[in-house]
């Protein structure tokens, strides 16, 4: 069986949504998610984190930040084997208009060139319109998490 790609977006879905986090010390992993990126890596999907962090566009910190953020999510996720095998972001303000700022696609191309991958079998988890939107122009399935059907990535489970 292939390998297929998790495409995970990070505030919210995989961590508490802090606005405009930038440091390291306020990473707090949600319920489940730990969890929930294990089923994910025994169903054979690639972790990839694609995230929009616009405060670097906007001035509120520097890339160097978004590092360190990352960082300690994997410090946090290697005990439990639960590593995410790749983590981009965006880091241009919303009137940037780049490629790679979700909902558009260019993360999704990106990790697919990177991981030598494509987008059969993959899917978006979310807990935003603009992940969902990305699933729709990837024609992927995406999932939303914080909703009754789906309230944490643990649940995910019963639905792939």
């Amino acid at each position: 069986m292939n390998s297929k790609l998790a495409l995970l977006d990070r505030d919210g879905t995989l961590i508490e949504n802090a606005h405009y986090l930038s440091e390291p010390e306020g990473v707090r992993l949600l319920p489940g998610t730990i969890e929930g990126l294990q089923a994910l890596k025994r169903l054979n999907y690639r972790l990839v984190l694609v995230s929009n962090q616009s405060g670097v566009g906007r001035g509120y910190f520097d890339e160097a930040s978004v590092h360190l953020v990352h960082e300690r999510l994997q410090e946090l996720l290697r005990p439990h084997g639960a590593e995410l095998e790749l983590m981009l972001f965006c880091p241009h303000a919303p009137q940037d208009d780049c490629r790679c700022r979700k909902p558009k696609t260019g993360m999704a191309e990106q990790a697919c060139q990177l991981l030598s991958a494509t987008l059969e079998g993959a899917v978006v988890v979310g807990d935003s319109d603009c992940d969902m939107q990305l699933a729709e122009a990837l024609g992927i399935p995406g999932y939303r998490v914080g909703t009754p059907e789906l309230p944490d990535l643990a649940s995910l489970l019963h639905q792939l």
